[in-house]
């Protein structure tokens, strides 16, 4: 009986044992999933703006820029936005309402009442830097910092 309990049981051990260590397992881990881009939402304070060599900040310069991200999907994000830069001493007050998109690229779109624009993003921090490249009339860079 015990001889036979013992067969029985050596090979059971050994299955187990096997089983255990993973043997051959050689399936490839999953890959990350790629990384989408950031979420934007949030009120900002305009730190500087340049357009065409000249550079402006407070206080000669003041803007609010406004986005509500609200929807995410693969490497793109989109949402609404709104945004007013004055410069007082130029005569100049900006304000737009829109859509914007972006992308895990770097890419920035915006759909405004007033412009509509192409260029690129980088979000450092509360650092937002948006820069518009097209169209040529709308080129610019602006800095904003998270409120």
């Amino acid at each position: 009986m015990k001889k036979r309990l013992l067969r029985l049981c050596v090979p059971l051990v050994v299955v187990t044992l096997v089983a255990g260590c993973g043997g051959g397992d050689t399936m490839d881990p999953e890959p990350p999933a790629p990384a989408g881009p950031p979420d934007l939402s949030g009120t900002y304070s305009l730190v500087s703006l340049n357009q065409g060599g000249l550079t402006v900040g407070p206080p000669l310069a003041t803007g609010t820029f406004t986005l509500s991200q609200t929807s995410s999907s693969g490497d793109s994000a989109s949402g609404t936005m709104t945004y007013e830069v004055s410069v007082p001493s130029a005569g100049i007050m900006l304000q737009d309402q829109g859509t914007f998109t972006i992308r895990a690229d770097g890419s920035w779109q915006q759909s405004g009442t007033e412009v509509q624009a192409l260029g690129t993003y980088t979000l450092a921090g509360n650092v937002l830097t948006v820069t518009v490249t097209e169209p040529l009339a709308a080129a610019s860079t602006t800095v904003w910092q998270r409120q």
